[in-house]
């Protein structure tokens, strides 16, 4: 009788484990953990070969990660019928668990002992803000420094897109988690299937990071830093393995090759796609690329024109060009303390960390696109003061933007503005001044990195109290996912529980 029942349970377990469970949440944040681990073992080698102390911490969290990841991807799969609100929930907890991994690193091996801090960390990396709490950065094992910069590699078109790239049994659903997670109001197919699309829009990230690591290392950097800075610059993530950053190298070559860069990743990526496969028009046609350029010129302009810092003509020239783009791309890198500079060129910078550069980029912000929606439809809403009978639609470039996504971007930044103003406030109300606490709220909404105060080029952000460092987080993946998702999914799992506990009383 034993043996049978020892037989069947035997028989029952085998079952349930040959199983596959349907939930986009376990599959989609199974493979993210794995993709996570698979980062950390690379870590764990860069930090063999250089020498570090922390090869088998390293090593160890990374199987670990990569195991767990893989058994939970393995036995789940995606559903028949995706809900969009199920995808808004996976995007907010895969993003939210990859952070708590990411920060495992940190914690383990004692260079940021504060898990909260290691948190903060893993969120800036993979929200590719570069705000930092990393003290001293020189003195950290060079894994761990590592770990750092791929974390903003691997958040810079987004892990999510990645894991949609691998999957062959995505179907209509996987779309609509592109486009959750994707930055910017709309997105633009290159192909039919979102599977090709993302597996396009990665090779173009993969081969800008080869090429520009290789620039980075003939214009003198070791082939470490090269990897390092290409990894955070294509991410425009801005993460450095040196206190002063990129004038660490002092290096007029390096900073026009980061210069470039920069530019060309606050680009749309589906447009230099086209661009490389000889279709140039659709990029220079395109209304969001011209004010972006203008952007960058016309603010370098006049930060060139009201910094009184000293130097040469040419020095100047690059330090505004540098400077205008590390935020409006926000990649966040510094070769100087602008917040040292004349109050007229601090305003400029106060004015362009929450802008951002073009949807479909690696970078943060408001984003571009929607700088001109919100301009169009401000015009169309004045001339209906004089003609309420108006009928006139909102225009970007030469299409139509319909009334629904116009109210989508109104909406946005109704959402934009309270969460900037709100965070700011709160993080005013723990004790900083109003430039630190303002220019912090703005530089972690929109993942840029540095601000101005306190949390300016020279500083780090353990200038902050705890409370407004918790703040800064929330307004990180706020930005990053730009807020629709987070709040929808907060919004259902509160409901959730709100039936459930009606359900049990009752």
């Amino acid at each position: 009788m034993t043996e049978r029942m020892m037989g069947s349970l035997a028989g029952d377990l085998g079952e349930k484990l040959g199983r596959s469970y349907e939930t986009l949440i376990g599959h989609i944040t199974g493979l993210t953990i794995a993709v996570a681990g698979l980062g950390i073992v690379a870590s764990a080698f860069v930090d063999l070969l250089r020498g570090g102390p922390d090869v088998i911490a390293l090593t160890i969290i990374g199987l670990v990660a990569t195991l767990a990841g893989f058994v939970l991807w393995r036995f789940t799969t995606l559903p028949r019928q995706i809900r969009i609100l199920d995808v808004f929930i996976t995007v907010t907890m895969a993003w939210s668990v990859l952070a708590v991994v990411g920060a495992l690193p940190y914690v383990i091996t004692g260079w940021i002992p504060a898990f909260d801090d290691a948190l903060f960390e893993s969120i800036s990396g993979f929200t590719t803000t570069g705000a930092t709490v990393l003290r001293p950065i020189e003195g950290t094992g060079p894994g761990v420094l590592f770990w750092r910069s791929v974390t903003q590699w691997m958040g810079g078109m987004g892990v999510i897109v990645l894991v949609v790239a691998v999957l062959p049994t995505v179907g209509s659903g996987g779309m609509s988690l592109l486009e959750a997670e994707a930055p910017g109001p709309t997105g633009e197919r290159l192909t039919p299937r979102v599977r090709h699309t993302a597996r396009r829009l990665w090779a173009v990230y993969v081969g800008f990071t080869v090429v520009l690591a290789l620039a980075y290392i003939v214009a003198g950097m070791s082939l470490y830093d090269g990897v390092a800075h290409s990894f955070t610059t294509v991410s425009t993530g801005g993460f450095s393995p040196y206190n002063s950053s990129l004038g660490h190298f002092d290096s007029a070559a390096i900073e026009w090759i980061c210069i470039v860069a920069m530019f060309i990743a606050g680009s749309s990526f589906t447009l230099l796609y086209r661009m490389i496969r000889g279709r140039p028009g659709p990029m220079l046609r395109s209304k969001e690329f011209q004010l972006y350029t203008a952007v960058v010129l016309g603010a370098a302009a006049v930060l060139f024109a009201v910094n009184d810092a000293a130097g040469s003509i040419a020095d100047r020239i690059r330090g505004a060009l540098f400077t205008t783009l590390t935020i409006v791309s926000t990649t966040g890198y510094a070769t100087d303390d602008f917040g040292a500079w004349s109050q007229a060129a601090q305003a400029v910078i106060i004015i362009l960390l929450p802008i951002g550069a073009m949807a479909g980029s690696t970078a943060g912000g408001v984003k571009m696109i929607r700088i001109l929606a919100i301009a169009s439809y401000t015009h169309r809403e004045a001339l209906r003061q004089l003609h309420p009978r108006l009928v006139r639609p909102v225009r970007v470039g030469g299409g139509i933007v319909p009334d629904a996504v116009a109210n989508k971007i109104v909406g946005f930044l109704v959402l934009a503005l309270a969460t900037f103003g709100g965070g700011a406030l709160l993080i005013a109300l723990t004790g900083p001044d109003l430039i630190t606490s303002f220019s912090a709220a703005a530089t972690a909404f929109g993942n840029v990195g540095p601000g101005l105060g306190d949390v300016g080029p020279t500083n780090d952000f353990l200038e902050l109290p705890r409370f407004a460092r918790w703040v800064t987080m929330g307004q990180m993946l706020l930005g990053r996912l730009e807020i629709y998702p987070v709040i929808l999914a907060l919004s259902v799992v509160t409901l959730r529980r709100r039936h459930t506990k009606l359900r049990l009383e009752s």
